[in-house]
Formats: structure tokens, C-alpha cells, sequence
């Protein structure tokens, strides 16, 4: 979340200190790729999406390699966008964060360019291998996330750029497996994937706050980023109450789940609060606990929110737990990606 360079840009970065980012340089080695794609975040991209075939199919684990090439479409065209957007935001990194891979010299700019725009287009081809209406979403998805690298930087812009980004990787695998003729599953109503967007879209503000993209005071500003994000995060055991998920007697069902009755909800719901409020919790807490908000304070909370995307998903997951078994194990491995990440953020920054 840097600043969008106000003025024109140049291909040749003088920089404080030695290095300059310059066209020409060594080869980048695996780690410095792997700060400027984000890979920290890669647990959390994988998981929107595999929860949501999860859920779309559900309970059960669509056959064959379709699942696998969504995946790992959503992580290439996610990863690219990174990559684009510390392209687009070279300049303003050459004043704020130098030791970034672009203005530290460590990735020529436009190697950083060429392969982002490489790796989106790749992910929307793999994506079109599955199906070409599946081809066709993730490109919208791609469009977005591009849009936001080169153009789309403001204070309700971005964030809601970012917020419809990830509201459609999460739809991307929600709405699968009617793509591809699953029978039995009609495309599952979006609202998970709405309430995941705006958290998002909580956190993508937040996230403005941690450098020079927004220089004025902080004020309250980060705790109420904070408290909203929880908030959402809080409400996802009770998304089988939404009626988009009630049926035509009134039963609170998912909608081709009407077998399951009360007691398959209420599993669902009680697993996902269990996590869902603990993550909240710790957000809630968070916010309230800071008595003086900083620029480091922000980034610290917004490493934390960030995190919080993985428990999100996992949580959305656990309300289809009496489905079947994929539910189950994929929030598992959601859950599990959460001390990756953790993990990988002192070597990956994921903001």
C-alpha cells in the first residue's frame, strides 16, 4: 500500500545510498523475488479460492485438475499484481521504503513490469483451461487488480478496488463448480464473499495509513479500521441466518443442503465462531490496547489484519463442515497456512 507517483515516471531511480534502480543489475535471487511478489501472502490467495470449491461443490472435492488450475491461477495473477504494484509504486518507494527490491536495485524496473503483466496473463489462461466462463472471471479479477496498480489509488478507491479483487477470487471458486457442470450445485449466493470483500475493504484502508499515501494525522483513524474489520470478521457464524440461505419453509440451510436441518448448521456455526471470534478478538484487542498510533504501530496492525484473511476464509469454511469432508480439511489447511505466513513475513514483508 505505497504511494501512486504523482509525476511522471523514469526507468533510472538515484536512491539514498550506493545503489541506484537502475535497468541493468544483477540477477534478482529467490529471495529478493519472493519479497517482491509478497509470497508471506500466498497462503491466504490459495485459500480463497479452495474454499471456495469447497463450499461451491458442496462439501466435496471436485475431481480432476480444474481445482488445481483455479488455484493456481489466483495465486499468478495475485502475485503478479504485487509485482505491478511495486512497479507502479517505484518512485515513491525510492523515498519511503528504498530497501524495496525496485529502488534498491536488486530487480530492474522493468523486468518487475514484464513479469507481473506475465504472470496475471498467465493465471487467466490457466484459469480459461478449466472453463473459458471461469477464463472470463478471473480476467475481470485481473482487470481490477492492474486497474488499482497503475490507476486506482485514493482513499475509497483503492479500497474498494482491493475489497472487489478479493471478493472474486473468493467467488471465483464459490461459483466453479456450476461453471463446470457439477450437478447439483447452482452457483452459491456470493454473500461470504461480500462480507470477505469488506473486510477487505477495512483493512485496505488501514493499510493506506502505514506510509505517505495518506499524510494526515492518524487520529482515531486506525483503531476504527480495526474495530470494522472485526466486526466483520466477528459476523460470519451468522451468515447462514442471511436469507439468501434460508429455504422456502424457512429453515436456515445453505441452499442445496436442506437434508442437513438445524443441527448440520448449527455444527457449521459453532466451528466457525470458534475461530471466527478468536480472530476478532485479537483485532478488537489490538485496537483498543493502542493508546499512541504510529506509523509502525499501523504496519504491525495491518501484518496482523492481513493475517486475519486466512482465518476469515477458514471460518467461511467451517459453516459447510457438516457437508461433507473437504470443508474440514481445507479450513485446516487454511488455518495451517496462518503460521506459514507468520513464518515468512520477517523474509517476505507482506505490506
Amino acid at each position: 500500500m505505497t504511494t501512486w507517483p504523482a509525476g511522471s515516471s523514469t526507468e533510472t531511480l538515484t536512491v539514498a545510498g550506493p545503489v541506484s534502480a537502475t535497468e541493468t543489475g544483477p540477477r534478482a535471487d529467490a529471495k529478493t523475488v519472493g519479497r517482491l511478489l509478497r509470497i508471506s501472502l500466498a497462503p491466504s490467495a490459495a485459500a480463497d479460492v479452495a474454499v471456495g470449491l469447497a463450499l461451491g461443490a458442496g462439501g466435496v472435492w471436485l475431481p480432476g485438475a480444474a481445482p488445481f488450475l483455479l488455484i493456481g491461477a489466483a495465486l499468478c495473477v495475485y502475485h503478479g499484481a504485487m509485482a505491478l504494484n511495486d512497479w507502479a509504486d517505484r518512485l515513491g518507494d525510492a523515498r519511503t521504503r528504498p530497501e524495496r527490491p525496485i529502488p534498491s536495485g536488486a530487480v530492474p524496473p522493468r523486468a518487475a513490469c514484464a513479469g507481473g503483466f506475465a504472470l496475471v496473463a498467465a493465471g487467466v489462461a490457466l484459469a480459461a483451461l478449466a472453463t473459458p466462463a471461469l477464463g472470463a472471471w478471473l480476467a475481470v479479477v485481473a482487470g481490477l487488480a492492474v486497474l488499482y496498480d497503475l490507476r486506482g489509488r485514493g482513499p475509497v478507491l483503492g479500497p474498494l478496488l482491493l475489497a472487489l479483487c478479493r471478493f472474486g477470487n473468493f467467488g471465483l471458486g464459490l461459483t466453479a463448480p456450476a461453471w463446470l457442470g457439477v450437478e447439483g450445485a447452482p452457483p452459491l449466493p456470493l454473500v461470504p464473499a461480500a462480507l470477505y470483500g469488506t473486510y477487505v475493504f477495512f483493512v485496505s484502508r488501514l493499510g493506506r495509513l502505514e506510509d505517505d499515501e495518506d499524510a494526515g494525522p492518524l487520529g482515531g483513524r486506525p483503531r476504527r479500521y480495526l474495530l470494522a474489520g472485526a466486526a466483520c470478521l466477528a459476523l460470519v457464524p451468522v451468515l447462514p441466518l442471511a436469507p439468501f440461505f434460508s429455504d422456502a419453509i424457512g429453515n436456515v440451510v445453505w441452499p442445496w443442503h436442506s437434508s442437513l436441518g438445524g443441527e448440520g448448521v448449527a455444527l457449521g456455526a459453532l466451528a466457525a465462531a470458534l475461530v471466527a471470534w478468536a480472530g476478532a478478538f485479537g483485532l478488537a484487542r489490538a485496537a483498543l490496547k493502542t493508546r499512541e498510533w504510529t506509523r509502525g504501530a499501523v504496519g504491525a496492525c495491518m501484518g496482523m489484519a492481513l493475517r486475519r484473511l486466512l482465518v476469515f476464509t477458514a471460518a467461511c469454511a467451517l459453516l459447510g463442515l457438516a457437508w461433507g469432508p473437504a470443508p474440514g480439511i481445507v479450513a485446516a489447511l487454511a488455518l495451517l497456512g496462518y503460521p506459514v505466513s507468520y513464518g515468512l513475513r520477517k523474509v517476505f514483508p507482506p505490506s
